[in-house]
């Protein structure tokens, strides 16, 4: 709150006072004056309605779409169109998420412009309060013109110091007026943000409701496909090869990933420097200690192995580990996320960068929590144990990467008593 000091403008006493008490005089007035700094700071620029990786998940969905028409004419097996409906349900999912990070977002800046629109709105009230406190002060006392209090100077220097204190006010009187009218402008743009920011959180709230009206039909779809996909043991030699084509497709994607290890690696680096890991290479550090992604019984190990049913055999670059429907699936170091995608015979993958060249691969996922290029911390949940992409009930897949060298999960895990 603003105080005049009680003889502020009484230039005919001020004014004849010695140098020290002036120059005190006009450290008060300037103090006085000074106007309250903002506390919130601007806003740099309005958040678009859809981010990049929003526009990237509905361009996935418009391709997948693109492609069931094109392939609609032809006959499909069951396993086909169960992989087809799996595929579906995970970018139905993926946008999901997208959209409720988009809801989130939106909220903060919602909450934000309305804090910040109080804030304006006091400071607003202050200034006019201030202003019109001058303006009753001058009314009352009088108001000198300029020349007068020049001439009547009783010396040379007491004539510059009047001139000085002339300066300072009128300063003063031009700032306020131009933060009356700055206040008034920033208060009527950031209701129009605002407003505009609420029908966009309304637009996400509505296209959010359609998706996940269309997730709870594709998953009702895909237990029917299921269900008749399990009556026939031919799928099961089906989802056998598939594996074998996803397991070549894992190694691909890894190789592709080391070309460009060193974008990410800068990030991860930042990240870790943020919550306090020094070491270097810290999933090296942690060979045999590492988390387990999940809670259940191995029922396929590493390396080759013979099938219980079909009694073929076949090499399992990961391990299989039975579990519940629903279980988190832990991230068994922190990384980057580098892969959400799906894969026909490992259903819904998750693939994360560790640095160092250490990758990690999670398959047969459900609701999943993660987008790609975000930075995870150890045993965070990104997704839960489903049955994408299996036939033989929800279970994860899981592998470990060195550069392009897979490795035995189980040697770098933490040993099971």
């Amino acid at each position: 709150m603003l105080v005049y000091p009680s003889d502020f403008l009484n230039f005919k006493r001020v004014m004849g006072n010695d140098r020290r008490t002036i120059k005190l005089k006009t450290l008060l007035i300037i103090l006085a004056f000074a106007l309250p700094a903002l506390c919130q700071k601007e806003i740099d620029q309005r958040i678009e309605h859809q981010s990049a990786q929003l526009e990237k998940i509905k361009k996935e969905i418009n391709q997948f779409k693109t492609q069931l028409q094109q392939a609609e004419s032809k006959e499909k097996s069951i396993f086909t169109k169960l992989a087809e409906t799996d595929q579906s349900i995970l970018l139905t999912e993926k946008m999901i998420l997208q959209l409720n990070r988009e809801l989130a977002q939106k909220e903060r800046e919602i909450k934000n412009l309305e804090q910040s629109i109080k804030t304006l709105e006091s400071n607003l009230t202050d200034l006019k309060d201030k202003f019109a406190k001058r303006l009753v002060y001058l009314y009352k006392n009088g108001q000198y013109s300029d020349l007068e209090l020049l001439l009547t100077a009783r010396s040379l220097n007491e004539g510059i110091y009047r001139y000085k204190y002339l300066r300072i006010l009128a300063d003063i009187d031009r700032s306020m007026s131009r933060s009356l009218n700055q206040n008034i402008n920033k208060i009527s743009v950031k209701k129009a943000l605002l407003t505009k920011e609420v029908k966009l959180k309304e637009q996400l709230l509505n296209e959010k409701k359609s998706y996940q009206q269309d997730l709870a039909q594709q998953k009702q779809l895909r237990q029917k496909q299921l269900n008749e996909a399990r009556r026939n043991k031919e799928n099961i030699a089906q989802q056998l090869r598939e594996k074998e084509k996803a397991a070549a497709a894992i190694s691909k994607m890894i190789a592709s990933l080391e070309k460009e290890r060193e974008k990410r690696r800068l990030e991860l680096e930042r990240q870790r420097a943020l919550v306090g890991i020094a070491e270097t290479n810290p999933f090296l550090a942690r060979r045999g200690k590492l988390i387990w992604p999940v809670e259940g019984e191995v029922i396929s190990a590493f390396g080759v192995q013979r099938h219980p049913v079909l009694k073929t055999i076949t090499e399992n670059s990961g391990i299989d580990i039975k579990t519940k429907r629903g279980a988190p699936i832990l991230a068994i170091m922190d990384g980057v996320v580098t892969t959400v995608t799906y894969i026909r015979g490992f259903g819904n993958t998750v693939i994360i960068d560790h640095g160092s060249g250490f990758y990690t691969v999670y398959s047969h996922l459900e609701n999943i929590r993660v987008a790609e290029q975000e930075y995870i911390k150890a045993q965070s949940i990104i997704a839960e144990a489903g049955e994408s992409g299996s036939l033989n009930g929800p279970l994860l897949h899981f592998e470990i990467w060195r550069n392009k060298t897979k490795l035995n999960p189980e040697e770098w895990l933490t040993k099971k008593s």
